[in-house]
């Protein structure tokens, strides 16, 4: 896990591309959660994510390895349809990834067993 998360950086080249994390998310096939647990460094940027986000924010791979406690080893190459949507200056348009649709999954999964709780609870209480 890297040391530290370089939100300021990051926050101030999606400001001056006119986006927000939103738009690092889709570039990267991740949900916004995803990205928010990068940004509380949480979660470590593989290296994929590492050029998706440098392809959006305009910026060297190595520059946002090393402001978001990554690693990357220049050896990576995004795939094409995460390159297509990632344009720099431009808003990246929304791709279905297995990601994306894991991430879907997982939050599903987190509501129902909160509904199951709420359930249980009111059961209980009659």
């Amino acid at each position: 896990m890297g040391l530290f998360f370089d939100q300021d950086w990051f926050d101030g080249r999606l400001k001056a591309a006119g986006l927000n994390r939103g738009a690092l998310a889709q570039a990267a096939g991740l949900t916004i959660d995803e990205v928010e647990m990068v940004f509380r460094d949480q979660r470590e940027l593989e290296q994929g994510e590492v050029v998706a986000f440098a392809r959006l924010l305009d910026a060297d791979p190595r520059e946002v390895a090393s402001r978001s406690g990554s690693e990357y080893s220049g050896e990576f190459e995004i795939p094409p349809a995460v390159a297509a949507r990632a344009q720099p200056g431009q808003p990246p348009g929304f791709v279905v990834t297995r990601e994306v649709i894991a991430g879907i999954h997982e939050r599903i999964d987190r509501l129902e067993r909160m509904l199951e709780m709420v359930l249980s609870k009111l059961d209980r209480g009659r």
